[in-house]
């Protein structure tokens, strides 16, 4: 858990809004995915979905909450988000895929600029993570 009095830097909050709104457009485009059928619902498309989805959820709770690790997560939530956008963009002319394939880029950069801050946040005057 982070040090008492943490508050979180507006980067590592802009973030975690990008996570969680990967997160819900992720959940919510396997939904679309399940009622279209075909080859929207190839196992490792909707199994990298799922990841997706999760990586983004626990990304977004470990940056309000200031975790140490946050450049091991959020390194791994880009890479996974970009992986997704890729899955879902091979879905041309299916605007809920792209619009997750976009949401998945948006927080893709988010996170990798979190990941290339030195740990504990002291790039660009952000507090220390104990």
């Amino acid at each position: 858990m982070a040090h008492k009095g943490f508050t979180p830097s507006k980067t590592f909050v802009d973030t975690a809004t990008h996570a969680q709104s990967c997160q819900s457009i992720c959940v919510q485009t396997i939904q679309h995915c399940l009622q279209v059928g075909g080859s929207h619902v190839e196992p490792s498309h909707l199994r990298l979905m799922q990841d997706c989805a999760e990586i983004c959820e626990t990304t977004g709770t470990m940056l309000l909450r200031g975790s140490p690790q946050h450049n091991q997560v959020t390194a791994a939530c880009a890479s996974i988000c970009e992986l997704c956008a890729q899955s879902c963009d091979r879905f041309t002319g299916d605007a809920q895929m792209k619009a997750c394939a976009d949401e998945c880029r948006r927080c893709a950069a988010a996170c990798q600029q979190v990941a290339q801050m030195r740990p504990g946040g002291a790039a660009g005057g952000h507090h220390s993570v104990p």
